[in-house]
């Protein structure tokens, strides 16, 4: 099979990365690739992953569209990021393909998108969400309002997922709305991902000889992966207060770090903000801790590449009990509810603090587990199975929109064809 992938291919980009060892594998078992670059113009000339085949940029159309006259099937890898993901949106209803949805929030990229396309991006959310949801949309005061406000109620899934001839996403927590809105097959597949570092990591770690435990929280730190959190549960207790380092690594904004430093030294915990660093610096990090942290609140990911890095790579694992982290069976993960979330980190940390072995035991459970379900061969031949049956779906796809179109000359109003009744009418197509 033939495929046009468009996937963020810069270097800092997780999603380049899994499509990168995807796109291998593709060419292992056979297949041929092209890789659209989808970032921003400004990005565009940045260092890219080394996907081993032609790569050209979304911005170029004479390009793509001979590029998709030669193969069978477009493929999105569509993410909450704009910037990154940019060419996904301009393209995705120009050439319908099959979607690989990595967040089922995907407000902030539309948001972005809107600002150019503001009339459009009123349909769209008068046409999914009413007119009360759409009025306020782009009238939050900040970041945190907005997400609170829109994640249940207006994600802009149903957006992406309506323009798509199948959907493959990594998670089940979310595809209740991606049933609803695309007309073609929805396939929830594990994320393929890696520890390119692990030999390595390990290799070359020399456990502290003073016995502290490390702690490690990697990523771009924000506020929904709960770092304060973290420091409050250490700085609460006597005994992880002695015996625990708590460290940073991933981008980090200057006032986020003096918020969280004063809090660490308010509290007496040794917090060491490590700030961006190489992919060689991040495997050695990851190697040498003890715990990773991938707590997430709210959750709006279809899977956490860190969590699965972290499981890959053999280590303990603290997560939330929400989203794609509740789908994570309970043996290879410690899981932590958001509701007594101080409390319940801090037993867990000193549980694992005193008892290295069965620390260690989680780990290498995590390991064996993630190693099998996170492959990247699974999801090649998975991604080809859904684009042959999206393919086929494409006349059920282009009969139900025509249909919409002559419901609507006849008068029906946005909300008539989204209840109950007449989705159902649209399921004989099914």
């Amino acid at each position: 099979m033939k495929l046009l992938i468009f996937t963020p291919a810069i270097k800092t980009s997780a999603i380049g990365r899994m499509i990168c060892l995807v796109t291998h594998t593709l060419m292992a078992q056979a297949h041929e690739v092209v890789i659209v670059r989808a970032e921003s113009d400004a990005f565009l000339s940045h260092s890219s992953h080394d996907f081993g085949t032609r790569t050209i940029p979304w911005t170029d159309q004479e390009q793509v569209l001979d590029a998709a006259a030669h193969c069978d099937i477009a493929v999105y890898q569509v993410g909450d990021n704009y910037q990154y993901h940019e060419g996904c949106v301009a393209w995705l209803g120009r050439l319908p393909g099959v979607v690989c949805l990595h967040d089922f929030f995907v407000g902030h990229m539309f948001y972005a998108w809107a600002q150019k396309n503001m009339d459009a991006a009123n349909l769209i959310l008068k046409h999914w969400y009413g007119d009360e949801v759409g009025k306020r949309f782009f009238k939050y005061p900040d970041n945190s309002a907005f997400i609170e406000a829109t994640k249940d109620k207006a994600p802009l899934t149903e957006w992406i997922a309506s323009q798509a001839l199948g959907v493959i996403t990594h998670s089940r927590w979310g595809t209740p709305r991606l049933a609803r809105s695309c007309a073609g097959p929805i396939s929830v597949v594990p994320l393929a991902y890696d520890a390119p570092g692990f030999a390595m990591s390990t290799s070359d770690y020399q456990p502290n000889k003073f016995g502290r435990m490390k702690v490690l929280t990697i990523g771009h730190i924000n506020r929904n992966k709960r770092v304060a959190d973290v420091i409050r549960a250490i700085g609460a207790s006597p005994l992880l207060k002695q015996n625990v380092v708590y460290r940073l690594v991933g981008s980090i904004e200057p006032e986020t770090a003096l918020e969280l430093s004063t809090l660490a030294n308010g509290m007496r915990v040794n917090l060491v903000i490590s700030g961006a660093v190489d992919d060689t610096e991040l495997a050695l990090a990851v190697g040498e801790a003890d715990v990773m942290s991938c707590l997430r609140w709210p959750s709006l990911e279809a899977a956490s590449a860190s969590a699965i890095e972290a499981m890959l790579y053999g280590k303990a694992t603290i997560v939330t009990d929400t989203g794609f982290y509740s789908e994570i069976p309970a043996d290879y993960v410690e899981k932590i509810r958001h509701e007594d979330e101080v409390s319940e980190i801090r037993a867990t940390l000193e549980r694992l603090y005193l008892s290295p072995g069965a620390r260690a035991a989680l780990g290498q459970r995590a390991r064996q587990w993630a190693s099998t379900t996170y492959s990247a061969d699974n999801y090649a031949r998975q991604l080809v199975k859904m684009s042959v049956a999206s393919q086929k779906s494409r006349p059920r796809v282009n009969a139900k929109a025509y249909f919409v179109r002559v419901m609507k000359q006849w008068g029906a109003s946005d909300e008539l064809l989204n209840v109950t009744e007449a989705e159902g009418l649209f399921a004989v197509m099914n």
